[in-house]
């Protein structure tokens, strides 16, 4: 009988801290950033300085680039670099996909690998080229608080110039002779354009 009444007020007693654990909540995480304070944040946000002349549209692909230096002229530059990079970055995948793709469709008497470099090759300099020449679409400069210059600079470079420029210089190489075709190189490329802005 004493057991069964130990038991018994054992088993209330575990009842009881059960319950009045229930009552607690549990912590909140604040891997959200919305369920942080302005305090609580690793620093301050900030909107960029030509964001806006950065974005791509249907007839240029734009980027921006940022340079930081205690020289005026070397943070511009170094912000030109950088947007030049970020534009050729991108497009370094759609022109190894076109190249690749279209060495495939295209290749009769020439193995489609040395078709392929050809056209990625002289694809990859008509972009350089035109990265060079490139118009600015805005530039800004700022000094920080540590005494450095941080440059803003946002390039663009025309689709259809890309696409004409490289249908012209490929069309001219002897070493594709009848493999390649201006009209169907240009839809092919216009294709791979469109398919970009949706990624």
């Amino acid at each position: 009988m004493k057991t069964s009444i130990k038991f018994g007020m054992a088993m209330l007693a575990m009842l009881a801290l059960a319950g009045c654990g229930s009552n607690k909540q549990a912590p909140v995480t604040n891997n959200n950033p919305a369920n942080h304070t302005q305090a609580e944040l690793p620093g301050k946000r900030m909107m960029l300085p030509c964001v806006d002349a950065s974005m791509d549209d249907d007839e240029y692909f734009r980027d921006l680039g940022i340079g930081t230096s205690i020289n005026k002229q070397s943070a511009r530059k170094a912000a030109v670099e950088a947007s030049k990079s970020m534009i050729k970055s991108r497009l370094g995948g759609m022109i190894k996909g076109v190249a690749t793709d279209y060495s495939r469709m295209v290749s009769g008497q020439a193995p489609a690998d040395k078709v392929q470099r050809i056209i990625e090759e002289e694809f990859t300099q008509v972009v350089e080229k035109m990265l060079n020449d490139a118009d600015k679409t805005c530039e800004d400069m700022y000094q920080l608080n540590s005494g450095e210059f941080e440059s803003y600079y946002a390039i663009q470079i025309s689709k259809k110039e890309i696409i004409n420029k490289t249908s012209n210089v490929l069309s001219q190489n002897e070493e594709l002779e009848i493999e390649f075709n201006r009209e169907q190189f240009r839809k092919f490329v216009e294709k791979r354009m469109e398919e970009m802005k949706k990624e």
